[in-house]
């Protein structure tokens, strides 16, 4: 089939519309050419009657509790992960395509967890639930690496340190810690909402609730979405995230083995040409946070030998969280839906 998606249109609703990631799709769905029909933005009741802007055309936020989705083709889900596994796979039975990005349907393995750059060839598992799972922003980045890698040279073990914004609790972690800045810098003492204590100035070792083994929902998550994304269930992937106080933008510093040896120039070569990575090389090539905010491919700088051990590579990777992290992934998994499998 050719990428040409002129002809028929398709009826979407964008679930959590005025969230941080639904703004976003708002904004990439305005810039794609996807073929849009009626667009229906949902969210809370106390959200319903907003408008919001899309392709020159202001659109009235209606709320989801109760919403009919009979007449909705794709459905994109941008939601807390409670909320999602209710209402998607409510919408999945009225027959609309649920793309959701909550993490709710990780370990659900009638649930196809897509990156396009990594597993495109798996997107039309969805039919079995009529739900296709989006990963968590960190997931997308480390997969989108570890792929051509362990194409070339295989892979043995890998160790990932997430540093996650504060805008992967929403909106509130953005206004915390804003407000918490300002207070301390005025002398006066920080409130604590959105977190369980303090994130101005700080940095939390946990991103999420810890499970009896000590690892946090978010580390599993990780893991999980990981080896299902590239079809290796006996990789072997330990994973830590913190939480740091930036507003956006993910952060991960990867060390990972290699199967045959790979020199980090070879390494280096191997990510500039892979779909969606963008290498810095050099000693001065190392990429900030700030430099993929606002940006849409994965950052890859500071590729490096571990001197600790053999075949081994170091490496640095950041990404919007909220662009390639979460709204760019669904409209590149509808996209594709779109021009392959509908």
């Amino acid at each position: 089939m050719t990428d040409d998606l002129t002809g028929r249109q398709f009826d979407i609703a964008v679930v959590g519309a005025t969230g941080l990631v639904g703004e976003m799709l708002l904004e990439l769905l305005g810039e794609s050419d996807l073929p849009l029909g009626q667009v229906t933005l949902l969210a809370s009741a106390e959200s319903a009657g907003r408008r919001l802007a899309l392709r020159g055309h202001h659109l009235a936020v209606r709320a989801l509790d109760g919403f009919d989705f009979s007449g909705v083709q794709i459905a994109f889900f941008a939601v807390p992960e409670a909320l999602a596994r209710e209402e998607a796979q409510r919408a999945a039975e009225a027959g609309a395509i649920v793309i959701d990005c909550s993490g709710a349907f990780a370990a659900d393995q009638d649930v196809p967890v897509i990156v396009p750059e990594v597993n495109a060839d798996m997107l039309a598992d969805f039919r079995e639930r009529g739900i296709i799972a989006s990963p968590s922003p960190a997931a997308i980045q480390l997969a989108m690496v570890l792929k051509p890698l362990g194409d070339q040279a295989g892979l043995g073990a890998v160790n990932v340190t997430v540093c996650e914004p504060v805008s992967s609790a929403g909106r509130p972690g953005v206004d915390e810690l804003a407000g918490q800045t300002a207070r301390l810098l005025n002398g006066q003492s920080p409130e604590v909402k959105a977190f369980d204590r303090q994130i101005a100035f700080n940095a939390h070792p946990e991103t999420s609730p810890a499970l009896q083994s000590g690892a946090t929902r978010a580390e599993v998550r990780l893991v999980l979405e990981v080896l299902r994304l590239l079809g290796d269930p006996g990789l072997r992937l330990n994973a830590t995230c913190l939480r740091i106080p930036v507003f956006f933008g993910t952060s991960l510093a990867v060390q990972l083995e290699t199967a045959q040896p790979l020199a980090p120039e070879e390494a280096a070569v191997i990510l500039a040409s892979a779909p969606g990575l963008v290498v810095s090389e050099g000693p001065l090539g190392a990429t900030a946070l700030e430099d993929a905010v606002g940006q849409d491919g994965v950052r890859v700088s500071r590729v490096r030998a571990d001197v600790s051990r053999e075949q081994s590579l170091n490496l640095s990777l950041v990404a919007d969280n909220l662009r390639k992290g979460a709204a760019l992934n669904c409209v590149q998994i509808a996209r594709l839906l779109i021009k392959d499998h509908l």
